[in-house]
């Protein structure tokens, strides 16, 4: 069960434009930069909880 999500996504571009520059360019770059700068892609932080302690084969 969540109990936390955070949007990351904002956070994450500018990670992208300096990879975009960097020697480790791969040419993905300008595709999840756009992605994530039109709301197509979400970079999320999912915290969550185990719910009941039962066990598969009980």
């Amino acid at each position: 069960m969540p109990i936390s999500v955070v949007d990351l996504t904002a956070a994450t571009i500018p990670y992208w434009e300096l990879r975009s520059r960097s020697a480790v360019a791969t040419g993905i770059e300008d595709a999840f930069l756009t992605a994530y700068r039109e709301g197509s892609f979400h970079y999320l932080l999912i915290a969550a909880d185990k719910i009941g302690t039962h066990k598969l084969g009980s």
